[in-house]
């Protein structure tokens, strides 16, 4: 289901361009809301800070490692997918490269483009539908329990996603059925 989920939110189809568009459009406003959280959500910048401080020197130094070779792999990928693309417009005649910096260039646009196209897509596919599986996995342990009050420990990533489902649909029965 997950590898379906982001196999299908990353087809370029109208609905995804459009989500694209708009979620990029909608950055500045999320931007602002990280930084001066509305007053019923969970303040993530300081909790980071707060976090970032606890952890030990080993942590940072594997939190490093594992961005670094996160960072190789995926600009290792998108270069692949960028020269894949020139090369086919260029042989189908659709540009016309003259120099290696122009190949460059080209390269490095196609890469831009499919990140910003990408990144919104892979985000709604993984982070929000992770806090739609765990509200729902809340309500229904919930619901099976009969309890009229729960304590749930998430990520603070997730904790905003899975309080605002909470206020629109409620921690009740009803809230179990699909959106």
């Amino acid at each position: 289901l997950f590898w379906s989920r982001l196999g299908w939110s990353i087809v370029p189809t109208p609905r995804n361009l459009l989500n694209s568009l708009l979620s990029w459009l909608a950055l500045p406003r999320v931007c602002l809301q990280f930084l001066y959280p509305p007053r019923d959500n969970i303040d993530v910048a300081g909790s980071m800070v707060l976090h970032a401080k606890s952890f030990p020197c080993k942590t940072w130094i594997a939190f490093i490692l594992a961005g670094f070779c996160a960072s190789k792999v995926t600009s290792f990928l998108l270069r692949l997918i960028g020269m894949t693309g020139e090369a086919a417009a260029e042989k189908s005649g659709a540009v016309t490269v003259e120099t290696d910096e122009d190949r460059d260039v080209l390269t490095d646009y196609i890469m831009l483009l499919l990140q910003m196209y990408i990144m919104p897509q892979v985000y709604d596919s993984v982070v929000a539908s992770r806090d739609e599986d765990m509200y729902q996995s809340i309500v229904k342990q919930g619901a099976e329990r009969n309890v009229k009050r729960v304590v749930v420990v998430v990520g603070a990533g997730h904790s905003n996603g899975i309080m605002q489902r909470a206020r629109a649909r409620g921690l009740g029965p009803a809230a179990c059925a699909d959106p």
